[in-house]
């Protein structure tokens, strides 16, 4: 009787990465780091920066993450904070954070996502729903900050 055993292989959340950017033909650029890379989204509301790198203690999971190219006034970061806990409550695909700007006058927001091989899904389409979701969430921010009543304009920031 002969037993063999498949090895299944994972892929690194670098392999991954580079897979998926290869796959979409996306132009994009490495990061600071190792194994870390950015592209931009052009969506109907401005440009998103989109950053992929591996994380977690085997570094075979992969966040995702995507800013608007404009902060917030620092001011106004109550507002931005309820916006984003609002998103989040609905469970969206990426979640929104919001974060201190190196300018202490600004605040920024991401829609941030963590990827892991043993969720089942599919690399490429993780990616691209959290894109989706990221154009969705800053242009209802964009949408929202819009319809105040005290005419503040967020998106002027920056």
């Amino acid at each position: 009787m002969t037993i063999r055993f498949s090895v299944m292989t994972i892929e690194s959340g670098a392999e991954l990465i580079e897979r998926y950017l290869r796959t979409r033909q996306v132009r994009y650029f490495r990061g600071h780091h190792d194994d870390e890379f950015f592209f931009l989204v052009n969506a109907y509301h401005g440009r998103l920066h989109v950053h992929l790198e591996p994380c977690g203690a085997d570094r075979e999971m992969v966040k995702v993450s995507a800013t608007a190219e404009r902060y917030y006034p620092a001011a106004s970061r109550t507002r931005v904070a309820a916006l984003a806990a609002q998103w989040n409550q609905a469970s969206p695909p990426a979640r929104a954070v919001v974060f201190q700007s190196s300018d202490p006058r600004l605040v920024g927001v991401a829609a941030e996502s963590r990827y892991s091989d043993s969720e089942g899904t599919d690399f490429g389409t993780f990616v691209d729903a959290t894109i989706q979701s990221s154009i969705d969430l800053f242009g209802r921010m964009k949408a929202s900050v819009r319809a105040q009543p005290d005419g503040e304009h967020l998106l002027d920031a920056g």
